[in-house]
């Protein structure tokens, strides 16, 4: 009998390396041409589903507020949309090969989504489809529907597995710390020319407006450096995850309460008045939560707020413009044109809405869409730079218009504001009874988001939101609780030990709600 030639693993892999290799050699004499990015992109994308297959729920929740932005990715995607895509499918995929691996969704969050969509759906199709004009359409807007998929695509990525027990808090700490690359873009300004190539990875917006307020008539003394204010609510957000107010008062561990405080002056530049009532709002929300209020704790708050009130009140005026204006909504002596600004930025908003508030009955069923014409929109610019226009009317043309209630009624009409607040009662039910019964172990970190999520619907309601981009914040929120969890806790969970499988909620547990 002949024998059989049986090929080793180092022939296979010398089989298929040296000719991708000899591929990759003849294609990087020019590397420009599409048809060679698009190979390479090709091969990149084969050659790293194994490491995705392994490490894609990790990536993506690690990836969920990080400021990432590969160039190599098509329409300025986010790595965690793309993620989100490739975590949702691969859940989809495994669900299929075994039954044991199901979504940890419960039935009420799933039902939310899917009615969103539905109206979403309905909306684009009876407003004129999706206009997206990188694509040759004639309209712009549809930029607003793909957030919104992959925001809710996104979240099922997340639900897709449970995070393991012993790596929970330190992928919600991850989760949250990863909104600090927000500031790489200003650090890559900052740092010069030679830094630059690195605009290919994180997104060029918040340096642009840095390099714009540079060369304004406040030089770099006014410039504001939006990305610290973003980093500072990731910092706070991630130290009070892991540790709570409780902890952070440590005096054994005083480094804790140093960064955050450290995160608080620094994120002060961004001169930014919302991103420190966020971070204020999580804090008070957490001690809230902890029970301190009903201790002495109470009045050693107060007693910091005097004191910093106080220091305030005398050096306000010597502080940089950028902090000057953070502080700007405080009774404080500040700079008289930083004030006027500030007021200036207040008041076109309030013209806005109540411009827009009349016409908020004609959307009480069905809303208008984020489709919109883009020569009207360069009109508008056209005019507003000639003086013949307000500010607030290419922003509320544009759909920009800083307001969470607006942003949601008049695109989506009272079908999206159903929608959108049955998403938030059952993603707040969820969170609750994940506090409540969760493991243990988690319980700062699944009461940090209990309290971090109702702070971001109050925000969303009273001081700015734009939906479209603010929906993967809320679907981001209950997915890691979800996946930390293993999903929705019951009383039984409760009692269980700490080695035994968390019990899901089944259908008949939600008559009760």
């Amino acid at each position: 009998m002949a024998n059989t030639f049986v090929a080793s693993r180092a022939h296979i892999i010398w089989g298929i390396c040296l000719p991708l290799a000899i591929l990759i050699g003849y294609l990087l004499a020019d590397p420009v041409d599409q048809g060679s990015v698009a190979v390479f992109i090709l091969l990149a994308a084969v050659l790293s589903v194994p490491l995705l297959l392994r490490w894609y729920h990790p990536l993506l929740i690690i990836s969920w507020n990080a400021a990432i932005m590969p160039a190599f990715l098509p329409g300025a995607m986010s790595l965690w949309m793309a993620l989100g895509v490739v975590a949702c499918m691969f859940g989809v995929l495994n669900r299929a090969a075994s039954p044991k691996n199901k979504f940890l969704c419960p039935m009420p969050v799933l039902l939310s989504l899917a009615f969103l969509v539905g109206v979403v759906l309905v909306t684009m199709i009876s407003t004129g489809g999706v206009g997206v004009r990188s694509l040759g359409s004639a309209k712009y807007g549809g930029r607003a529907y793909f957030y919104i998929a992959f925001a809710i695509i996104g979240f099922f990525g997340l639900v897709s597995q449970r995070v393991p027990r012993h790596r929970a808090r330190l992928f919600a700490g991850l989760f949250f710390f990863a909104g600090i690359t927000q500031a790489c873009s200003d650090v890559i300004y900052l740092i010069g020319p030679k830094a630059y190539p690195l605009f290919s990875i994180f997104p060029v917006t918040n340096a642009v407006s840095l390099a714009a307020a540079t060369a304004g008539p406040g030089g770099a003394d006014g410039a504001r450096i939006s990305g610290f204010g973003l980093a500072m609510v990731a910092i706070v957000s991630g130290m009070l995850a892991l540790y709570g107010v409780k902890g952070l008062l440590d005096y054994k561990r005083l480094w804790r309460v140093a960064l955050v405080v450290l995160a608080f002056g620094v994120g002060s530049l961004s001169g930014f008045r919302s991103t420190l009532l966020l971070s204020a709002g999580a804090v008070a929300a957490v001690f809230f939560l902890e029970g301190l209020h009903r201790t002495r704790m109470l009045f050693v708050i107060f007693g910091v707020a005097a004191l910093v009130g106080g220091f305030l009140t005398v050096f306000a005026s010597e502080l940089p413009l950028s902090v000057q204006r953070t502080i700007s909504f405080l009774p404080v002596d500040v700079d008289p044109h930083v004030r006027q600004e500030a007021q200036q930025s207040v008041d076109w908003r309030v013209d806005m809405w109540r411009a827009l508030l009349p016409d908020v009955p004609n959307y009480w069923f069905m809303g208008k869409g984020y489709m919109m014409d883009g020569n009207t929109l360069a009109l508008g610019v056209e005019s507003m730079a000639r003086g013949l226009g307000a500010r607030w009317e290419v922003a509320a043309y544009a759909g920009d218009y800083h307001s969470g209630p607006l942003s949601l009624i008049i695109p989506l009409g009272g079908l999206g504001v159903v929608a959108f607040a049955g998403f938030l009662f059952t993603g707040w039910r969820v969170l609750l009874q994940n506090y409540r019964h969760g493991d243990p172990e988690l319980r700062t970190v699944n009461r940090f988001i209990l309290g971090y999520f109702l702070v971001r619907i109050v925000f969303f309601i009273l001081v700015f939101g734009s939906f479209y981009l603010d929906l993967f914040v809320f679907t981001g929120l209950v997915g890691l609780s979800l996946s930390l969890n293993g999903g929705m806790c019951n009383r039984t969970a409760a009692r269980a030990d700490s080695t035994t499988e968390i019990e899901r909620l089944t259908w008949n547990d939600y008559k009760s709600w």
